[in-house]
């Protein structure tokens, strides 16, 4: 089957109140985004991750919740499948597991967490998904790894999700972490605003190891971040392009160069860029909003684009 395509708003809460957060959750269900993601960090000032998409859940209907994505390192893989499964009975199947190997020395260091190579952090990854799909889909569970074991674990209430939650695992690291992709993953997300040259460079890559690990790549969603400044016709955007540049303290002619990696312009510009992607096989992109996420951009876009690609 086909594989539809899908949008997500990707959501850095750290300058959000709950109340605001909210109200951009809300707004996005309504207007048919299917997914949309909060960050997992703890020293910053910020929403804790797992709670906030808890309450968020409770307060929406349809709209994916993706923690994009959260540190293994923080969170022991029996007590993470736990809250995993909770929040996908929460939201009634609607729970997309993104996880990475912790990429943040200085969130790790600064909350006392240890902070191993990131070869060690990506084996621990493996094995820690490896453990929680398990702990899933099987009545109970004895596992011994070299980071983690358990014995006779028996882990209910399962996922909503037959046979689980999809397991999106972050990052781009092209020894360790997509060898933890081909591994695990269901689905990946492997870097920030990348050409479709860059996209195959890791996807070869990407390939080479999952034929070492016996899986087929087309097996594996592959998702695209991207920033994106929309309006209703050039002379607005022009002018949405001089005050982004403003607003963020930017040198105007920089940041017109950085939109070239964006889904950037009018609506037709931007669907024609997006198109690009799906040609090439992409069909699932994380939309990096202006932050705080303008209500018009993310209700024109749902108004003008989504339509074009979304049954």
């Amino acid at each position: 089957m086909e594989k539809q395509v899908k949008f997500c708003v990707r959501i850095h809460q750290g300058k959000y109140s709950y109340q605001d957060l909210l109200r951009v959750w809300q707004s996005a269900d309504n207007l048919g985004y299917y997914s949309a993601s909060l960050y997992d960090l703890i020293n910053i000032p910020t929403l804790e991750c797992w709670t906030t998409l808890s309450a968020l859940a409770s307060a929406t209907d349809r709209i994916r919740m993706i923690p994009m994505v959260l540190a293994n390192t923080y969170r022991e893989p029996v007590l993470l499948a736990k809250m995993a499964s909770t929040l996908d009975v929460i939201s009634n199947g609607r729970l997309e597991l993104g996880i990475g190997a912790g990429g943040g020395r200085t969130d790790h260091t600064a909350s006392g967490y240890n902070f191993p190579s990131t070869r060690i952090r990506s084996l621990m990854l493996t094995e820690a998904v490896s453990l929680i799909r398990k702990l899933w889909t099987e009545d109970t569970v004895s596992f011994q790894g070299k980071y983690y074991s358990v014995m006779d674990a028996h882990h209910d209430p399962k996922p909503v999700q037959k046979p689980h939650p999809p397991i999106l695992i972050g990052g781009h690291g092209e020894r360790h972490v997509l060898k933890a992709v081909a591994s695990q993953g269901n689905m990946c997300n492997i870097g920030n605003g990348m050409s479709l040259a860059e996209h195959d460079e890791k996807l070869q890559i990407l390939a080479t190891y999952c034929e070492e690990a016996g899986r087929d790549i087309r097996d594996i969603e592959v998702t695209h971040n991207t920033s994106i400044v929309i309006a209703e016709d050039q002379e607005k955007y022009e002018q949405l392009v001089k005050d982004n540049a403003r607003n963020m303290g930017r040198d105007e002619s920089e940041y017109r160069e950085s939109l070239k990696r964006a889904i950037a312009g009018t609506p037709e510009q931007c669907a024609s860029k997006i198109q690009s992607y799906i040609d090439h096989g992409i069909k699932y992109f994380f939309l990096i909003f202006a932050d705080p996420i303008p209500s018009d951009q993310l209700e024109l876009f749902a108004r003008k684009v989504m339509p074009q690609f979304v049954n």
